[in-house]
Order: C-alpha cells, then sequence, then structure tokens
C-alpha cells in the first residue's frame, strides 16, 4: 500500500473548538455533553479531546435533539440510543489518561505545599515582629542581672 493511500485510511479529527462552533455551541457545553455520557471524544497523545466525522455528526444531532426538541440530558440520551449504536459512557476527563490523572495529584499536592508555605511565612513573620519589638524596647538594653552585664 503505498503512502497516500494509507493517509486515506487514517480518520481526520478535529479539536474541541472547531467541533464546538460546528455544532453551534460552545466548547464547555460539549465538556458537559462529555461528562453526562453524550458524547466520548477520542484523546490525543497529551490527552486534547478530538473528534472525527461520526462524533461530529453526533454533536450535531446531540443540539438538534437539545434546541429543536427541547430534550433534557436524559430525552437526548433515550433518543440516541433507539437510533444509535454507540453508547456513549459518562467518562471523568481526570481518568481518561492516567498521567492525566497523575498530574492533577500532583496539582494538589503542590496546592497544598504552597499553602503550607505560606502559614509558616506568616509564623516566621510574627515571630521577627516579636523579636523587633524586643529589641527595640528599653528593657531590652538593660542586663535582667548582673550576670548578664558586660564588664566594662
Amino acid at each position: 500500500m503505498d503512502e497516500s493511500a494509507e493517509m486515506n485510511h487514517k480518520k481526520k479529527y478535529i479539536n474541541i473548538a472547531e467541533a464546538a462552533r460546528r455544532a453551534g455551541v460552545s466548547p464547555s457545553t460539549l465538556r458537559l455533553w462529555e461528562k453526562e455520557g453524550l458524547i466520548v471524544p477520542s484523546r490525543s497523545e497529551k490527552g486534547h479531546r478530538r473528534y472525527d466525522a461520526d462524533q461530529v455528526t453526533r454533536l450535531d444531532r446531540i443540539a438538534s435533539l437539545r434546541a429543536g426538541r427541547r430534550l433534557t440530558t436524559a430525552g437526548i440520551r433515550e433518543n440516541l440510543g433507539e437510533s444509535s449504536p454507540e453508547a456513549a459512557t459518562p467518562r471523568d476527563a481526570i481518568d481518561a489518561i492516567p498521567e492525566m490523572k497523575e498530574r492533577e495529584q500532583f496539582k494538589h499536592e503542590i496546592a497544598r505545599l504552597k499553602q503550607t508555605v505560606v502559614a509558616q511565612e506568616r509564623k516566621f513573620s510574627a515571630i521577627r515582629e516579636i523579636l523587633k519589638v524586643e529589641e527595640s524596647s528599653p528593657e531590652a538594653a538593660t542586663p535582667r542581672d548582673a550576670s548578664d552585664a558586660v564588664p566594662e
């Protein structure tokens, strides 16, 4: 098989912004539909959503059912189930790729550590303020007892 014939067999994908534009909705609406199980886009190696021609057709149908017939998600799912063998299952985007889940865990850990650093900085700042007050007080200049006095 030559290279041009091989390229014809590869699916062509569009990104979420283009798929949303074609369906006449926002990208956040597509994410919601994915979360609700109406559509399951493919993923790139980096985890980006991508849509092929069949998925774009499904998006158009979902948008039409939503706008034209004013169906709820359950109604759309039921209608699609009757007319389409593709049964999209709800899937949280974070679970789509294990590396993304791990990245999210790291983000949470970094946020927790930053909060710890801020709390420690506040404590150190309070201690510095106490030390400044003690150093500037007149009592700090006079020895507390004779053993603290410096011989002349």
